[in-house]
């Protein structure tokens, strides 16, 4: 169980493609990074914003986080799950990610078991969030800030 709360939500937009990034993900859109604290326990989310080269309202985008500030782990998933389905899908896979990786780094894995194509979707999903958050582990704020070109922090 991790205890800490929510100390600090970090929003970092892209206009191209961040030099950490080496997932497949396409060029001429517009990137996000989240970034949640929980104490001392960092975690990361990321997304495509947009497509094309329309700039992001950052503050406005990222709006659906206020409702998790000060939040434990555990409280902040719940919210996910019940409020989820009123954000875009974007944003909704964003704070799975950031916040099913909390989990992860704690040995709390959350994940479902079912039967046949339910227990591979939950297998990627793990996958997924561990190589996105190995490359990350070690990412230095400098550089989220050298790079991204807008900001956002709700704590």
């Amino acid at each position: 169980m991790i205890n800490a709360r929510l100390s600090r939500i970090e929003l970092f937009a892209f206009s191209c493609r961040p030099s950490f990034m080496h997932i497949s993900e396409p060029y001429g859109c517009w990137y996000g990074v989240l970034k949640l604290t929980f104490g001392g326990q960092i975690s990361y989310g990321n997304c495509i914003l947009c497509a094309g080269d329309n700039a992001v309202d950052l503050i406005k985008w990222g709006s659906f986080l206020k409702e998790i500030c000060h939040c434990t782990v555990e409280e902040a998933t719940e919210y996910v799950r019940m409020h989820g389905q009123e954000w875009a899908p974007n944003q909704l896979n964003m704070i799975k990610t950031a916040l099913d990786s909390m989990f992860i780094q704690n040995d709390q894995i959350r994940m479902k078991v079912g039967a046949g194509s339910e227990r591979y979707r939950h297998q990627r999903t793990e996958q997924r969030i561990h190589s996105i958050n190995t490359a990350k582990s070690h990412l230095n704020p400098t550089i989220l800030f050298a790079e991204s070109v807008s900001y956002y922090s709700l704590l």
